[in-house]
């Protein structure tokens, strides 16, 4: 059982940074069958590559302010949430390789979440016809990891804040998306409909959204604040105010609400399942 997994916004550092890779339109870039039609991207600073432009470029964003890899990975991943939400997203899992060039050391961050403990092979037996769960529905979810995937790279070896590595995926928030095709067909799917709540975020009136409108989550807005009022109140010591806003998430109101969520709806996550 499990999440979509979070996509990885892949950041390599060579050196001091001054500035992005760009793209170049190469003459001489060609290929055996003649001319390729892709541009060249040549750099001596950095590199960055993700699934979506916006994920790569808030993270090329935290990269010039003077952030390191792993402050930019962050930031592109809190976008990329928004702007390709079904395969990724603040409720899933990560799983991330991280290499530490001045340790010489790769470490593998597992951000992949267990069941709740309730999700137990008898409680299957006796209430879903012996099967396992396989569907896109609460009983075959698991305890959200990529917020803690986020706090242990800011912690062990981030430079930034929380508060500096959501600035680009707030201002997504704040000023809207303009949705593609895909993603407005997607919001306008029956899996969402399952649920008043998602009905009432993706859909308002019950209409789903047209490809070319602006689209504002304010419920995720909502939440990343609050795991940054959270690291302002810890003080001024940076570790102190991550570990806070982790703590929002898996021990504050985040997780009472997530599990008020889920045992209104007939899932089998409580508190202690993010609490812990």
């Amino acid at each position: 059982m499990r999440t979509p997994l979070s996509a990885l916004v892949t950041v390599v550092v060579v050196g001091s940074i001054t500035l992005p890779s760009l793209a170049q339109d190469d003459p001489h870039s060609e290929t055996r069958s003649g001319r390729t039609m892709k541009p060249v991207i040549t750099g001596r600073q950095y590199a960055v590559t993700s699934m979506k432009h916006q994920a790569a470029e808030a993270a090329v964003r935290i990269l010039e302010k003077g952030g390191n890899a792993f402050d930019a990975a962050v930031a592109g991943q809190a976008v990329l949430a928004l702007v390709d939400p079904a395969n990724n997203g603040y409720g899933s899992d990560a799983v991330v390789l991280v290499y530490d060039a001045a340790a010489r050391k790769v470490w593998s961050v597992n951000a992949e979440g267990p069941a709740p403990r309730l999700a137990t092979i008898e409680w299957y037996q006796q209430h879903n016809g012996g099967k396992l769960p396989d569907s896109d529905g609460l009983l075959s979810a698991t305890v959200p990891g990529v917020v803690d995937a986020w706090y242990t790279m800011l912690d062990r070896w981030g430079t930034m804040s929380f508060n500096q590595v959501l600035q680009p995926a707030l201002e997504i928030l704040d000023q809207g998306l303009v949705l593609s095709p895909g993603l407005a067909r997607s919001m306008g799917s029956n899996k969402l409909k399952k649920y008043p709540s998602s009905v009432n975020l993706y859909m308002p009136g019950g209409k789903a959204p047209e490809a070319g409108s602006v689209f504002r989550n304010a419920d995720a807005a909502r939440m990343l604040r609050k795991l940054i009022d959270a690291e302002k109140a810890a003080g001024p010591d940076r570790r102190a105010g991550l570990r806070a806003a982790r703590d929002r998430f898996y021990k504050g109101d985040i997780a009472r609400s997530m599990a008020e969520f889920s045992e209104k709806n007939g899932g089998l996550f409580r508190y202690d399942d993010f609490a812990s």
